[in-house]
């Protein structure tokens, strides 16, 4: 039934509000430190023109790459609703890149980059924001100052202990608490600025270019390393896009948001020229704003703002890693569903525990707010960057957009993206290079995934056969004997469904038992460059002789695997009555390396590691534990 236009407004304002948590939680938190680290900048001159150039260098910088480039342009490249990375490197691969060796690699190439950069990026973010807001607290009271650091470590345990329970009871407060912040900050702003006007001066980009002139090109890459920490979030806002939608994201944005935010910016701003507090101050002029009687609850709010937005973060890695691991840019870590009524709800235990022992690290080796934020932005400049791209290729490939069309769009939004990331790269000392080490370790373990589970399974294919030979050489044995019970059998490796190949599974335990089960079914697992499948076209099955079925069972990368589909598929075919009558063979590969060739030595035992973190498939889809048995088979890499 078509919704009149009343209901879908309010369905859109309601879904607004809920995402200025989940969505604006990063980006809104971003004033406790974005213009304190800003001003610290080295060489900064003296004076208001510094004020002004830094707030007006943040206005524009919001206004191009949030309200301009992601809102307008990025989160036109949903895939069926469904935002983030994988929505574009998904539709590359199916309608542009297609099976060429350069296009895997390419795609492959933009995934890896995406998981390992979010990674570093979800661990720094929950240790500045948690650390920043801990500071505020401080101020009310100064005892607590060499405690910080010890409070804001409680604080993550807290938070990273509670993802196991799920994030239902905590989201019930993500829209209230959230509102309660950007209406704070939208007030405290509109205070100073009544007090000093002439800070909306800051509107004119000429500021910001004069600024720039004053300053030589280490400290102007230092300035726009230190401005990227305004526009942190701003990839949320796509990769979110699925929970939400595009229309309320941009509601909450434009109407809400993003003003909260200019006030809080132009606020302080106007308090710095007011106090005339211009540069080389520690004193964070975010609490400044704040009237003395109210700094304490105002802190207190700052702290549970700040762990909404870790918490962001955190759901949002969760999602990532699940996408990634349907994709095979990671072994299948163990994924538990928090919620029976929201399917996107996750927590991976092992992703959940590196997590939260990273940001602990972090804010006990750091130590402040301000040593953290020079470790913060390269994560966030580079993923922009490689979005902007990623769509570049997806708006002239699939799009088929003109090459005008592109090269104006790259002219807008790469000049930008650049210089923030050859900012956040001049920063990356100051950061102890931390960022950029997490990334690449992070990128090199799943490079080392996908390169070894391709070796893996040319090795493993040279003992397997296609279905079809192993059909007709089962008619040539009279030895076996047909067993009338079901039986379903894996194929373990993320083999091409066309390639029919049968599971090793069910060639050992022919030749261990010389037993054919009736019927034999083989499903295989494969993940759709679509978000959902469409239940009619989930299940593809191929018949063969001797009562063997292979059954292609797609799900998209939006959606949690499961083998209920099987269950009901084979119940239609009169397979079996009832899943207890069905036995489960599953293969488990022992990895030994060959004494020439295979993996290159500086691959083989993080291969192994990894290899050995891999769940196996019966405890993934939590088959009865009586029903399966898993056989084992040696390959050498």
């Amino acid at each position: 039934m078509l919704q009149k236009p009343q209901q879908r407004a309010a369905n859109v304002f309601f879904l607004a509000v809920a995402s200025l948590g989940v969505v604006f939680g990063d980006i809104g938190t971003s004033p406790m430190y974005a213009i304190k680290e800003s001003m610290l900048t080295p060489g900064l001159p003296a004076g208001a023109e510094s004020v002004l150039g830094i707030v007006s260098f943040i206005f524009w910088s919001l206004l191009f790459v949030v309200s301009l480039k992601y809102l307008q342009f990025v989160t036109l490249a949903d895939n069926d609703g469904e935002g983030g990375i994988f929505a574009i490197v998904s539709q590359l691969q199916s309608r542009f890149l297609g099976g060429s060796r350069a296009g895997v690699l390419l795609a492959a190439g933009l995934g890896i980059a995406a998981i390992g950069l979010m990674f570093a990026d979800t661990l720094i973010t929950p240790a500045l924001s948690v650390m920043a807001a801990t500071e505020g607290l401080a101020l009310e009271f100064p005892d607590l100052s060499h405690w910080t650091a010890a409070l804001a470590v409680l604080v993550l345990l807290a938070l990273f202990y509670a993802q196991r329970f799920g994030t239902t009871a905590l989201a019930r407060l993500f829209a209230p608490v959230m509102l309660c912040w950007f209406l704070a900050l939208a007030v405290l702003g509109v205070t100073q600025i009544c007090q000093a006007p002439q800070v909306l001066a800051a509107l004119s980009p000429l500021h910001a270019a004069q600024l720039f002139e004053l300053l030589s090109w280490p400290q102007r890459m230092g300035l726009l390393g230190s401005i990227l920490l305004a526009v942190t979030g701003a990839e949320a806002i796509y990769a979110d896009m699925g929970h939400f939608g595009r229309r309320p994201i941009a509601v909450a944005w434009y109407y809400f948001a993003v003003w909260a935010l200019l006030l809080n910016y132009f606020g302080q701003g106007a308090w710095l020229l007011r106090t005339q507090s211009f540069t080389g101050s520690a004193t964070s002029p975010f609490f400044a704003l704040v009237p003395a009687k109210l700094l304490l609850p105002m802190a207190m709010l700052a702290v549970l703002a700040s762990i909404i937005a870790s918490q962001a973060v955190i759901s949002g890695m969760f999602s990532l890693a699940s996408q990634a691991i349907k994709l095979n840019y990671l072994p299948r870590l163990q994924v538990l569903h928090t919620s029976v009524h929201e399917r996107g709800q996750i927590y991976l235990p092992r992703i959940n525990l590196l997590l939260g022992v990273g940001s602990v690290l972090l804010v006990l080796g750091f130590g402040s707010s301000m040593a953290l934020a020079s470790a913060y932005g390269f994560a966030i400049a580079a993923t922009m960057t490689v979005t902007t791209l990623a769509f570049l290729l997806l708006a002239r490939f699939v799009w088929r957009w003109s090459l005008l069309k592109v090269l104006l769009f790259s002219v807008f939004a790469l000049p930008l993206d650049l210089l923030f990331l050859a900012a956040a790269i001049t920063k990356l000392p100051d950061g102890r290079y931390l960022t950029l080490f997490i990334a690449l370790g992070v990128m090199f373990l799943l490079w080392v995934w996908r390169v070894g589970n391709q070796r893996l399974m040319d090795a493993a294919q040279r003992l397997d056969m296609p279905v079809a030979l192993f059909a007709d050489m089962v008619t040539e044995r009279k030895d076996l004997h047909r067993q009338a019970r079901p039986a379903v059998f894996f194929q373990h490796l993320p083999f091409p469904a066309h390639m029919g190949i049968a599971p090793n599974a069910l060639l050992r335990q022919v030749q261990l038992t010389s037993l054919l089960y009736q019927p034999s079914v083989i499903v295989e697992f494969s993940s759709s460059p679509v978000p959902r499948v469409s239940d009619e076209a989930r299940i593809h099955l191929r018949a063969y002789p001797n009562g063997l079925y292979a059954l292609d069972v797609a799900f998209g990368f939006a959606e949690q695997v499961s083998i209920e589909p099987v269950w009901a598929f084979g119940q239609s075919q009169g397979w079996w009555k009832s899943p207890d009558d069905i036995v489960y063979y599953l293969a488990r590969e022992e990895i030994r390396f060959a004494a020439t060739g295979g993996l290159p030595g500086f691959m083989k035992w993080p291969f192994v590691w990894l290899h050995r973190q891999d769940e196996t498939l019966g405890r993934a889809l939590q088959l009865p534990a009586a029903q399966y048995a898993e056989l084992g088979t040696t390959v050498y890499l």
